[in-house]
């Protein structure tokens, strides 16, 4: 069954905001068929399902540049965003993170993003990897990250989370990835995340002069600035962090 004239409007009034809010018309390295007839499926970056359904967008390195408007949440049935290593600014609308309900695959890494990481975060039940390092995300990492079962992967080195690691986070019963590096967080990694026994789990836990977080089952530790290096906990040996994964 094909998508409704409705629906096929509003798949197209989302991206058409999103091509305009990034300044695609200026900036833009590819956008084969954008803004044109052609169905919005054909548009570069686009994938849909069988029946014309819009279920990925994969615009990562491709110059956007802008504000990510709140426009896409209207494209409920999205799977996979990749929008990494653009230069959007500002926080993240509410309004996606209640909306993308089926989105298992989040990569916003190496952009320009601030404000805190929402609660309504909650509502993306179906995340199971989300990749925001390289940004200017603050405030406390949400607890509400811990309700998110599917989740096998979070990345958020190198922002400006502050407080402590949540403990929640090791109620997560899928997790294999966690690194927290490269942020301001204090105190200790929790009973309950080490109980997880995590193959990569990462932090700002190298002794010395900056150590900022404890941490008893790290995989590998680093030191925060100025001196930026990361240590095989195994091995001793220093070990280059941050590479996509």
């Amino acid at each position: 069954k094909k998508l409704s004239p409705g629906k096929t409007f509003t798949q197209r009034y989302a991206l058409a905001v999103l091509y305009h809010a990034t300044q695609g018309d200026k900036h833009w390295q590819r956008k084969d068929k954008w803004m044109s007839k052609a169905p919005e499926c054909q548009w570069y970056g686009i994938t849909c399902d069988p029946f014309g359904t819009i279920i990925e967008i994969n615009l990562g390195f491709n110059e956007l540049n802008g504000l990510l408007p709140r426009e896409l949440a209207l494209l409920n049935k999205l799977q996979e965003v990749d929008l990494h290593g653009n230069d959007l600014q500002g926080v993240l609308p509410y309004a996606i993170m209640t909306n993308w309900k089926d989105l298992k695959i989040l990569r916003l890494h190496m952009n320009g993003f601030f404000g805190s990481l929402h609660s309504e975060i909650a509502h993306m039940t179906s995340l199971q990897e989300l990749h925001i390092f390289g940004n200017y995300f603050g405030g406390s990492l949400p607890t509400e990250l811990g309700n998110l079962k599917k989740l096998e992967k979070i990345d958020v080195y190198a922002n400006a989370f502050e407080g402590t690691v949540p403990s929640e986070l090791g109620n997560l019963p899928r997790l294999k990835e966690l690194d927290v590096h490269d942020n301001f967080f204090t105190g200790k990694v929790s009973k309950e995340i080490c109980d997880r026994k995590l193959p990569f789990l990462v932090s700002d836990c190298l002794d010395g002069k900056y150590k900022e977080i404890r941490c008893d089952c790290c995989t590998i530790c680093c030191e925060g600035l100025p001196n930026m290096r990361c240590f095989d906990m195994k091995s001793k040996k220093e070990v280059i962090v941050g590479a996509e994964k």
